[in-house]
């Protein structure tokens, strides 16, 4: 599989064909022996996977940064605003109280788009279902996962608020145990609660998704197009209790 920058290889995508001037002879680079028609040999090794004309590419950086955009610009003019308006008619109470709450907004908008200079995202396609973060891509073929849903815990659990960054996440479940050991790669995202959809397993593959996205929705319109199949759909989710002492 070959990631370009811009987007995926497709089988619908060619390469710019570039016109050579009369006269001149073609560059073959290490097969300067070899014939202008002639195909260039093969390096050894694994060889890129071609990516239907139907592949579903889910940029969650670029979701990422929507939100810092909108959620981080509103939050910030505020408190901007808010500034202004004690520096030029005194202080109160009350415009302390706003000017923190869209202070801390603004800084929690700033910290939770980190991810989007990672270059994250999911590439659904026929062939599999592909992870793509901080320049590298990892891809498992559809045969190897059993269901695909979107877990997303409550805003207020035991009396403690969900932070939004891990309220919603993407959940892949592996079709059989020798699955990570096939993937030790995906180890970082892997997790082990009780099962929260009945005959799934404990384990899982979480990803977490930005708040306030439509990513949700679009992963699931992504999986029912490509793998209708594997979908189980959008569910609760609760944190384990911790283990008492």
């Amino acid at each position: 599989m070959r990631w370009l920058p811009g987007g995926w290889q497709r089988a619908d995508w060619s390469e710019t064909t570039r016109t050579i001037p009369r006269g001149t002879a073609r560059y073959t680079g290490q097969g300067r022996g070899r014939a202008a028609g002639a195909p260039a040999a093969q390096p050894p090794g694994p060889q890129p996977t071609l990516l239907g004309a139907d592949a579903r590419d889910i940029d969650v950086s670029a979701a990422s940064f929507r939100s810092l955009l909108i959620g981080g610009g509103v939050s910030g003019l505020g408190t901007v605003l808010i500034a202004a308006s004690l520096a030029n008619n005194g202080s109160s109470v009350g415009m302390w109280i706003w000017q923190l709450l869209f202070g801390m907004a603004f800084i929690w908008f700033v910290l939770g788009s980190r991810g989007m200079l990672n270059g994250r995202g999911f590439l659904f396609d026929r062939s599999g279902f592909y992870i793509r973060t901080m320049g590298e891509v990892y891809g498992v073929d559809w045969s190897e996962v059993k269901a695909v849903g979107i877990g997303t815990l409550p805003w207020i659990q035991d009396r403690r608020p969900t932070n939004p960054e891990r309220r919603r996440a993407l959940e892949i479940y592996p079709a059989d145990p020798g699955f990570a050991e096939r993937h030790p790669e995906l180890e970082r995202w892997w997790i082990e609660e009780p099962p929260t959809v009945s005959g799934l397993p404990p384990d899982r593959y979480r990803f977490h998704l930005p708040p306030f996205s439509r990513l949700p929705k679009s992963l699931e319109n992504a999986t029912r197009e490509i793998a209708p199949q594997k979908w189980v759909g959008s569910y609760r989710r609760r944190l384990p209790r911790p283990p008492q002492g």
